[in-house]
């Protein structure tokens, strides 16, 4: 058996490959879950594929134990994604009402735990990974860091990260970074061999 490279951009989970968490804030790897944001929609590279890639991609995340999940679970969170980046990308008004609305209706199913704060509660609801994303997105909002988040100008990237220091260019040097130094350095090399 041949095992595939896994990408610099990308982790390996039981052998579904998964965007690699870079971010610094989980409603931001929601985000990530889509490359290619400023691209047009036949050049984007969508990794919530199926409803079992978004199961493995909720634990990966850390959002708690994910039910069996549908299409239309699926969707949703595609859309809450959407929303989420183009508040916190854009600053898009018109995105956060439904966006709050989501996150809204998430936190009145929270309850008090003894040692982690406010918790969905276990259970079986399909719409969790919706609703415990919404959350982490509306923690975000409420943060200081909502005005460090950068989006990569890397070529079919645009991932979201936090950028607290204000030095970040690159989702990954490993990944965005690097391939824009290789392509400078080749462009140099091209310019020192013409007469």
């Amino acid at each position: 058996m041949v095992s595939e490279k896994v990408p610099p951009f990308a982790v390996s989970v039981g052998g579904t490959l998964l965007p690699k968490p870079i971010s610094g804030h989980p409603a931001l790897e929601l985000c990530n879950t889509l490359a290619g944001w400023n691209e047009p929609p036949e050049h984007r590279r969508e990794w919530l594929t199926t409803p079992e890639v978004l199961a493995t991609w909720v634990e990966l995340t850390g959002l708690g134990p994910c039910p069996p999940v549908g299409h239309a679970v699926l969707d949703e969170l595609r859309e809450l994604r959407e929303l989420a980046y183009r508040v916190l990308q854009y600053r898009d008004h018109t995105a956060f009402p439904r966006l709050a609305e989501l996150a809204e209706e998430a936190n009145a199913q929270t309850r008090l735990t003894p040692t982690s704060g406010f918790r969905l509660p276990p259970g079986d609801d399909p719409r969790r990974p919706v609703l415990a994303a919404a959350l982490t997105v509306a923690d975000l909002l409420a943060r200081p860091e909502r005005d460090a988040v950068r989006a990569c100008p890397g070529e079919g990237c645009g991932w979201l990260f936090v950028d607290v220091r204000g030095r970040r260019t690159w989702c990954s040097m490993a990944a965005c970074g690097n391939r824009v130094k290789v392509r400078a350095h080749a462009a140099r090399r091209r310019a020192d061999r013409r007469p």
